[in-house]
């Protein structure tokens, strides 16, 4: 049946026997139904109203009988708290359009000056001849929901004030943990590479005590750079940024590798250090940087904890409970230190934590490293244990599951044709001055160094200018000029320069006529999360953070160059 018959219908029902109300059943339902409903005429003059309506208008059925739907009296608003016009309102609209309008959100000021929420609908009320008659409206009591909607809506706005605040946090403490990982990598340049020269060129040439000094310096210097790197990687471990590689690990060489420099510290302070390794290689799968950095951790801890007495490192195969075909190499560092308490055990592994605290506390420290330490093994697949009694000393016991026993670990053919070209320095010849575009005579491959620091200029002078012919620049437009004039065989380029950075040199000599192919390697104290791979993205070949060691310079020139030979093979 269409609407405007229905409508005519309801019409000759309300209209019986002269009246737009009558009849006792309708008066009675009409007055009990629990949605609020007003009636009103064709000239909007309300005839009609039940206790619902009443209700939730605050206002008598004499009262209500007095006012139309266009009275001023009415104040309607939306959500966002302006006005709704009265001729907007659904009763008003129908009685002008004919047309029924459905679930309209108002909210009503009441004469008491309280504000009710409804959903107004109206229909129109027909007579004999289809000719509107007068509106029936219903509007249920909505403020409930509305409010429940607005504190929803309030607590969203609420999350994400409180999110942009966080984000904005973490955005500052991005720039500041940036900021000074520059600032201190680029001076520990060169603390750490010219002591490290000093060490190794001076070494039976002065008194055993001034050469004690220079490695203090350069101990020193490792510390803080430590330092520096546990809190990096704790920011990025919160960031879920942390990063490790998969690669076969030859664990009693690594064990050697970085055991070794710590040997001397332990003699320091009459500790005795034994290394005991499996007869034969142990190999597992893991990051060898990450794998070295926690094995430091532990032992440094060892080293700090003990006052007197041995520190042992061994090696060996375990089979893990309850799994026969699994097996574990286990890597146990024991010492005869203070040990610790049996309350602290739980702790151990928390950030901050450190058992011995206070303004007498006897050993420094952060409460980072062990923390660290065991992300980083999870990361890797393997669990740390400990066992430890107060006053008799520790064993650390870093499990990886085995992956093969008696072979070398296998190397990608990348890693093995770097080894095939390390080159070597003696540094024997005093360190380089800076200044614009110095230049050594050397007829061997030109390595251009885009530097403005002039201690880290002389360090890299020291590390290569015995393997090859450098020049020095300290800006955008001497680095053009060096391109043009002397074309180099390998750049090494600092990002934080002055003027134009070194990203936007790379982008230019990428897309240019000069020398576009040539190796670039970034050499930078940017080393926050996504630092690399803003330099390759911008053009860079590899990526060195400061301060860069010998080696790890000197490798990446050979890598450089022997990508250059193999496409010059290809082509």
């Amino acid at each position: 049946m269409a609407t405007t018959e229905k409508n005519k219908l309801n019409s000759k029902a309300a209209s019986k026997n002269g009246s737009l109300l009558s009849g006792f059943n309708f008066s009675l339902l009409f007055d009990e139904l629990g949605e609020a409903v007003l009636i009103s005429d064709r000239n909007g003059l309300i005839v009609g109203a039940n206790k619902a309506a009443e209700k939730i208008l605050r206002m008598s059925v004499d009262q209500l009988t007095h006012l139309t739907h266009d009275d001023p009296i009415w104040q309607a608003v939306r959500e966002d708290g302006t006005p709704i016009p009265i001729s907007e309102l659904p009763a008003t609209k129908t009685l002008r359009t004919g047309e029924a309008v459905s679930n309209m959100e108002i909210g009503v000021v009441r004469p008491d000056g309280s504000l009710v929420w409804i959903l107004e609908s109206a229909a129109p009320i027909f007579d004999d001849e289809g000719k509107i008659s007068g509106t029936i409206v219903t509007f249920p009591d909505v403020s409930e929901a509305v409010q429940q909607r607005q504190d929803l809506q309030e607590l969203s706005r609420k999350y994400l004030r409180e999110r942009d605040r966080a984000n904005q946090s973490n955005r500052l403490k991005s720039e500041f943990l940036a900021n000074m990982s520059h600032e201190i990598r680029t001076p520990m340049t060169a603390i750490l590479g010219f002591s490290d020269v000093l060490t190794i060129e001076l070494e039976g040439k002065i008194a055993d005590h001034y050469h004690t000094f220079l490695r203090s310096i350069n101990i020193s210097g490792r510390r803080l750079l430590t330092l520096l790197n546990d809190i990096l990687d704790l920011s990025k471990i919160e960031a879920g940024r942390i990063e490790v590689e998969n690669s076969e690990i030859d664990v009693g060489a690594e064990v050697e590798s970085y055991i070794t420099p710590l040997i001397w510290i332990a003699k320091q302070k009459s500790l005795s250090m034994n290394i005991e390794l499996y007869p034969e290689q142990l190999v597992v799968a893991g990051d060898r940087h990450r794998f070295g950095q926690v094995l430091t951790n532990i032992v440094s801890n060892a080293i700090k904890f003990t006052r007197a007495g041995t520190i042992t490192v061994r090696t060996s195969i375990k089979d893990p409970e309850g799994n026969a075909k699994t097996k574990n190499v286990a890597i146990e560092i024991e010492d005869t230190g203070i040990g610790i308490g049996e309350d602290f055990l739980p702790n151990l592994f928390e950030e901050f934590r450190q058992e011995h605290t206070g303004n007498l506390k006897e050993f420094g420290g952060t409460g980072l490293g062990l923390a660290i330490s065991k992300r980083l093994v999870d990361k890797m697949g393997g669990t740390i244990e400990v066992n430890s009694k107060e006053g008799e000393g520790s064993t650390f016991t870093i499990l990886f599951p085995l992956v093969a026993v008696g072979r070398d670990p296998v190397v990608a053919k990348k890693e093995e044709e770097q080894e095939d070209r390390v080159i070597r320095a003696d540094f024997h010849s005093p360190a380089l001055s800076a200044g614009p575009a110095t230049v050594v005579d050397n007829p061997k491959e030109h390595v251009l160094v885009v530097e403005d620091n002039p201690e880290t200029q002389n360090l890299l002078g020291a590390y290569l200018r015995d393997g090859f012919r450098l020049s020095f620049v300290s800006n955008a437009d001497e680095a053009y000029v060096a391109l043009k004039n002397d074309p180099p065989d390998v750049i090494l380029m600092d990002i934080n320069l002055p003027g134009r950075d070194g990203l936007s040199i790379t982008r230019d000599i990428r897309s240019g006529n000069i020398l576009p192919n040539v190796p670039i390697i970034a050499l930078t104290a940017f080393a926050m999360a996504g630092d690399r791979q803003r330099c390759l993205d911008a053009g860079c070949n590899d990526y060195l953070s400061k301060p860069a060691t010998r080696r790890e310079v000197l490798e990446a020139i050979s890598r450089a160059l022997n990508t250059v030979e193999s496409a010059k093979e290809n082509a």
